[in-house]
Order: structure tokens, then sequence, then C-alpha cells
């Protein structure tokens, strides 16, 4: 399960570092970054697995080099992870060019025949590797490493010093082993390489495809909702200025109005929070869950059922290090979905919020008694501006929001209801890595 999301992670087209604009250059390098962190994992295997290879054939100055290879690639990503993504492709790089020279340069038979010739291969995937690594304003250094490991290829092959020409090579009358595995491990790399930049070409193009239905909802969006109120407003208005002398029909016209107005602002608040949500990265900080709750809580419009009621129930820690606000976007929308929807008419309607928490791990259940969801529209509920129900003014965007923020927070999250009988929504986060906290 961790392999496969991480390699998710890889293929994350969409996140954006915090102290990044989303710019078509940063763009690109971010992309070439997730290419050089995919090099370095393949890198990485091919030393390890190498070690064990050249071992078994007898090959030990091989089987040395082989464990570098795999010492230096661990470097390479440490190096990248602390966020020095340049120096660590050129670090990389540089030490793979080094590594399969030696390779090819000195071990060699009494009869002069070269152990390891054919691992100048490798420098095929290397090449094709280091251009679409450095991406962007990088791009330059792509292709003066990649035409440096040229040079050194074609140096290597003319020059051929250590070629000793005072023996005559016999014929080799069986399978050359060096030979087979690897032109197989750089066939093997070379289409690994391919195959993660048309996954990544997918991953973007489902993007594109993404954002522009979201720009059509967006462009529906403001030609609809936000239009309606507006003109509603400006009518309202008109009609008021129409019935200047009497103050009661004014006052009802300006109240109307003023609903227009917040809903209005609602819409607008929403789609900026889903801006930020796409174009900002994480925002780690200390925190209590506490009193985010009591914040929403004080926000609340429950005037009309004095019979309502909010439990919460906390088990463990609710001091925890994440995304405040990212969280408290969540958990207002949650939170006021539940109060939205709940059954007015009916006594004892209640929202509760659940906190677990377990090591580094919390789950938080936001449940409620309400209106619940038909079966039909639980598949659509987290689609952009979809409203499952026109019981109450809502903006169809509060549960997209939601699955867009925990996504990009890497949480689980599962939505379960009944309708007529209430909704809860689960979701679960690992907590940032661990801090020194103040």
């Amino acid at each position: 399960m961790h392999f496969f999301t991480s390699f998710k992670n890889l293929l994350n087209v969409d996140s954006i570092p915090a102290d990044q604009q989303n710019s078509r250059e940063n763009f690109l390098v971010r992309e070439g970054n997730q290419v050089h962190k995919a090099l370095i994992y393949i890198e990485a295997f091919y030393g390890f697995f190498f070690i064990f290879v050249t071992w078994y054939l007898g090959y030990y100055y091989q089987m040395a080099l082989n464990a570098a290879l795999f010492v230096f690639s661990c470097l390479a990503y440490i190096i990248q992870d602390k966020g020095f993504a340049f120096y660590s492709k050129i670090f990389n790089l540089s030490q793979l060019i080094l590594i399969i020279g030696l390779m090819y340069y000195f071990p060699a038979s009494p009869y002069g025949i070269h152990i390891n010739d054919s691992v100048l291969v490798f420098y095929i995937p290397v090449s094709v590797g280091t251009l679409i690594a450095f991406q962007g304003k990088e791009n330059k250094y792509g292709y003066l490493l990649s035409g440096i490991i040229l040079l050194v290829a074609l140096f290597l092959i003319i020059t051929d010093f250590h070629y000793m020409s005072d023996h005559q090579a016999p014929l080799l009358s069986s399978v050359s082993y060096d030979l087979l595995f690897n032109i197989i491990g750089a066939a093997v790399a070379t289409f690994v390489e391919v195959a993660y930049i048309l996954a990544l070409n997918n991953r973007l193009n489902e993007s594109l495809s993404k954002a522009n239905h979201e720009l059509d909802n967006f462009v529906y969006i403001v030609s609809h909702d936000l239009r309606s109120p507006l003109l509603l407003t400006k009518g309202l208005l008109d009609i008021s200025k129409l019935k200047i002398n009497e103050q009661k029909e004014v006052l009802k016209y300006l109240d109307l109005a003023g609903k227009s107005i917040n809903n209005l602002d609602d819409i607008i608040k929403e789609i900026l929070a889903y801006s930020r949500n796409s174009r900002t990265g994480l925002l780690h900080e200390w925190f209590d869950l506490k009193t985010i709750i009591g914040e929403i809580k004080d926000g609340l419009e429950i005037k009309d059922s004095p019979s309502f009621s909010f439990v919460e129930e906390y088990k463990g820690d609710t001091r925890i290090y994440s995304d405040k606000g990212r969280l408290h976007t969540i958990l207002r929308n949650l939170i006021t979905n539940a109060v939205k929807y709940r059954k007015k008419e009916t006594p004892g309607a209640f929202v509760k919020l659940d906190f677990n928490r377990s090591g580094n791990q919390f789950t938080i259940t936001v449940s409620d008694n309400g209106q619940g969801i038909a079966n039909e529209s639980m598949s659509k509920v987290f689609d952009m501006f979809y409203r499952a129900t026109t019981a109450a003014p809502g903006t169809g965007l509060g549960l997209y929001i939601c699955k867009e923020m925990l996504e990009k927070m890497r949480a689980s999250f599962h939505l379960d209801s009944t309708e007529g009988h209430g909704t809860s929504f689960t979701f679960t986060l690992e907590q940032a890595p661990r801090v020194v906290s103040a």
C-alpha cells in the first residue's frame, strides 16, 4: 500500500509547495524534480540488484561500484528530500557518469577482454533521464550534462586506453553474459523512464481535463449562481425605492437583499477557498482542535431550533500539528452542512463530532440525524456545484472543497448517508512529520 501511495505522489502534478508560484517555469521544474526522484528509485534498485549479480559472477570490482551506486543514489534522495533538488540532480548525474566510466575503463582480463564494456549502454537511459529531469529554466543544464555524457562515452570508446593491444583477444564462443545483462538492464531502465513519462503525461492530461471541466462549471456559476443574487438584490432595491413611504415593506425587501448578498458572499468565499487550496502548499502548525470547533460553533445559525444540540466527544490529545486553515475549512463545511440540512420540525436534532487519536494518527467523524442523502445522489455529491437537494440554500461547493483539501492532505475519508435518517462523514489524517513543539 505504501508503494502505491508513493508512486501516486510521484504522479501528483497538482502538488504545489507553499513557497512556489503556479507559473509555467515552476511547474516544469517541479515535474523535472518528480522525474529525477523516479530515476533515483531506478538507480537504487539497479545498484542493489547488480551487487548480487556481480558477486555471483565473481566481478568484485564491479560489485563495489554497484554498492557505491546504491549508496550515492540514497544520498541523492536525501539531498532532494531536504529541499535541494537542483544540487541533488547535479550530484546524482555526476556520480552516474563517473561510476559507469569506471566500470568500463578499468576491469580487463589478461587477454585484454573488457569484462564490462557493454556497461556503456547505460549512458543511453542516463542521457535520456538527464534531459527530462532538467526542465523549465533548468533545461540548459540538461542539454549540457546530456552532451557531456555522450562525449564521455565517445571518448572511452575511441581512446580505449585500457585495452591491452599486445595480447590477442580470443574469440568468444559462448554467450557474453555481461553484454546480455547490461543491454537488458539498459533497455528496462529506458522502458521504465518512458513508461513513467507517459504515466506522468496521462496524469497531466487528466489534470488539464479536470481543470477545463471546472472552468466550464465556473463559467456557469458566474453566469447563474453569481449573477442571480446580484439581479435579485438589484430588483429588491428597485422595489424598495418604489415603496419608500412604506417602512415595513422596505425593511422586508432590504432584509431579503441582505440575505441575497450573504449568499453571494458565501459563494465567493468557497470559490476563493478552492482556489487557495489548488494554488498553495500545505502549511503545518501546532493548534488545539477544540479551539477550531469553538470558533465554528460560535458562527452557527440555530436560532430557529431551540431543541438542537451539538455534541462533542474527544479521545486523546487534541493538540495536533497539521494544516490548520484547511482543517478549519473542512470542519466548517461539514458541520455547517449538518446544521443546514437538519430536520427543523423534529425535536432532538443534533450534530455530533467524534475525535479519536491513536499514536500519530487521528480520526474525525461528523454525524447528524438530519435529512440524509438519496442513494442516486451519493455518487455525485463530491462533484463541483452539485446540490443533492434544494431544501436549503447552498452553492454545491462544500463537499467538493472538502474532498479536494482532504486529498491534498493525503487523508482517507468516507461518506455514509441514509435518506431521512442522517449522514456521517469520517476522515483519517496522519499528523505531519514530528517537529519540536514550542
